[in-house]
């Protein structure tokens, strides 16, 4: 498909060709490194086209590109998807359609480019187009208002001339509406079979020699992670704070200040019973429930246990507690059963309460009044608190001047020579995945560690719970490991391919029996397999539900009564599938007057954009185009 015009497709039921091309405001980036050539990048039956012009086109696919991954076009796809010839095509073919179009007499105004212009919603402001915001616009993409206006220019004749092409297409006929409603709307059943890698598993022998060599091709997926060993001296916040000593005028203003943070609010303790009322329920169950709740309420405020009668009757999980809600304080609740309970005196029985869950009835068992925890209640909280604080930025001090003596000394060894005191760490070697119990396992440090060389030291690390200067005394780099040492692993591995290889020949032999003449289902149970029947498939409405994949069904849609078994096995997860064509049914519904309709138009385009495509292939053979030798070297 040429991709100008397929930039431009839009859909009805399935894709097809948009007739009016799209105008898009999209300023293109300049300055790279084709920019200043002074040769033409491509000729087209004279017109040539600079490589300023094809550098812009070949950013601006690069950038459409990426953006369908992410930002990013994965490597391993940028020679596949060939971006410079696809620019190169897209560059003639549209220096054709324009071309073409002035050949038929076709040409922009300078009144309809203004008319363009002024309906762009970018250049308007409150509505209506604003030549400020126009020109400020350009300058700030470095557009000129000439350069824009001519490729908008181009723009709008390229749009003339796909209509003018399309208008040689104006009906389709009802046979082929009916024939295309047939084949998107039909049903087709098979008969298939599933092979499974597990029904083989049981019967792979594990023989020494093969299994050494299978390792010996595949052992790299063995490989085992990097290892470091450290050296680290920890600066922990909670070292520091144990040395502070905190003062009672300290903790008292404390408390003062911060007096709203201790208030406990009134806290109430209810039991509730249940009634659930779904949001969809009918009148009907609504008043049933409602009885039910008025039933157990009179046996309630009759004296009967409210525990016993929750355990019996409520539908919520707190049933077995015996409608027990523990105690809670205002705005936990739902605001109907909050005001509720925090309008009742304790023993107290409530009348019928409805919230978005159904009826309750509800029994008050304590109330807790607010209250303000003292000073000596808070006393150790506060003391930990104002500890932290200070100990922070001192831990930071302290590891900061000791960095700076390592510095000095020229090397953390020498510094804990001469400083023997110290608080530091020796690790063994561990991976990221198994950080050692001798050390930090913050991903912080864990980061800095294992971005360090073999020999280097880091820079002040912080952690969640201070900072660590780290050096990295030796790494183990990711090795393949012996077969010993992950023989297990290996086996299963090893049992797993070679089953999965079992099932996927014994689903060819299906296959190939079929080819030969062979009945399918009998070739299928003599494999002691099972036979299945699909139900009706269909393209357009998938059964999430069936049995057989719904990312099968395109295959089993190109099977005909002519050619009615798979060419070759499909995988779905680990198991492998074989299918034959039983048979094809035409839609039961016939076609409806607004489908007729849909149809109609989307065969229409798509007649027309086969005739702009053939018209383009033609001019293309007859056109003369040169390339710059820069651009056709690989």
């Amino acid at each position: 498909m040429l991709d100008f015009l397929r930039k431009r497709a839009q859909s009805l039921v399935i894709q097809a060709i948009v007739v009016v091309i799209a105008l898009v405001f999209i300023f293109w980036g300049v300055g790279t490194n084709m920019m200043n050539q002074p040769e033409v990048a491509i000729v087209v039956n004279g017109e040539e086209i600079s490589f300023g012009q094809f550098q812009q086109a070949y950013d601006q696919t690069q950038t459409r590109i990426a953006q369908q991954f992410g930002g990013t076009i994965p490597k391993e796809l940028v020679e596949v998807l060939n971006i410079r010839q696809q620019v190169i095509n897209n560059l003639v073919q549209e220096t054709l359609l324009r071309q073409g179009g002035r050949a038929m007499g076709l040409a922009v105004s300078s009144a309809e480019i203004q008319r363009e212009i002024e309906s762009m919603v970018q250049f308007q402001e409150n509505g209506a187009f604003s030549l400020e915001r126009y020109e400020s616009i350009l300058a700030a993409n470095r557009f000129s208002p000439t350069k824009y206006e001519e490729s908008l220019r181009h723009d709008l004749l390229d749009s003339k001339t796909v209509e003018a092409l399309s208008a040689f297409v104006t009906s389709v006929s009802d046979a082929e509406i009916e024939d295309l409603y047939t084949l998107e709307n039909e049903t087709l059943r098979v008969e298939y079979a599933v092979v499974s890698p597990a029904d083989y598993l049981s019967a792979v022998e594990v023989a020494e020699e093969p299994l050494a060599a299978w390792y010996e091709t595949n052992g790299s997926t063995y490989l085992t992670e990097k290892k470091i060993s450290l050296t680290y001296l920890p600066f922990e916040f909670s070292t520091t704070a144990n040395k502070i000593e905190i003062d009672d005028a300290a903790i008292s203003a404390y408390y003062e200040q911060h007096q709203e943070s201790y208030k406990n609010p009134e806290m109430r303790q209810a039991r509730h019973i249940l009634f659930r009322v779904a949001a969809d329920a009918t009148d009907e169950t609504r008043q049933e429930q409602r009885r039910t709740a008025e039933e157990v309420l009179e046996m309630a405020r009759a004296g009967e246990d409210f525990a016993t009668l929750a355990r019996n009757h409520s539908e919520d999980t707190s049933a077995e507690n015996g409608g027990d809600l523990g105690f809670f304080s205002k705005g936990q609740m739902v605001k109907p059963f909050e005001d509720a309970v925090f309008a009742m005196q304790v023993g107290e029985v409530s009348d019928i309460v409805e919230t978005d869950f159904g009826f309750h009835l509800i029994k008050l068992e304590a109330v807790e009044p607010a209250r303000t925890r003292s000073l000596d209640q808070v006393r150790e909280e506060i003391v930990t608190t104002l500890r932290m604080e200070q100990a922070k930025p001192l831990t930071s001090q302290l590891a900061g001047a000791v960095y700076e003596q390592i510095i000095g000394a020229g090397s953390l060894a020498a510094y804990l020579e001469a400083h023997p005191e110290t608080a530091v760490v020796k690790t063994d070697f561990f991976a990221r995945s198994q950080p050692s119990d001798q050390m930090v396992a913050d991903p912080a440090f864990l980061d800095t560690a294992f971005s360090l060389k073999a020999g280097e030291l880091s820079s002040i690390t912080e952690t969640g719970d201070g900072y660590a200067i780290i050096y990295v005394e030796a790494i183990q780099e990711p090795q393949v490991p012996a077969l010993a040492d992950v023989r297990q692993q290996v086996e299963q591995d090893y049992r797993q391919e070679r089953a999965a290889e079992k099932a996927k020949s014994m689903a060819q032999q299906i296959i190939d029996s079929a080819h030969a003449g062979k009945e399918f289902a009998s070739i299928v149970q003599e494999l002691g397999l099972t036979v299945q029947q699909s139900g009706p498939l269909s393209k357009n409405t998938p059964d999430e539900q069936a049995a057989f994949p719904q990312q099968l069904v395109p295959d089993a849609f190109r099977l005909t009564a002519a050619s009615p078994v798979i060419a070759e096995p499909k995988q779905v997860g680990d198991d492998f599938y074989v299918f034959r064509f039983i048979e094809r049914r035409a839609p039961e519904q016939e076609i409806s007057a607004e489908d007729r309709e849909l149809y109609r138009g989307m065969l229409l385009q798509f007649r027309q954009r086969q005739l702009v495509e053939a018209w383009i292939k033609q001019q293309q053979q007859e056109a003369k185009v040169s390339i710059h030798k820069s651009l056709q070297d690989s």
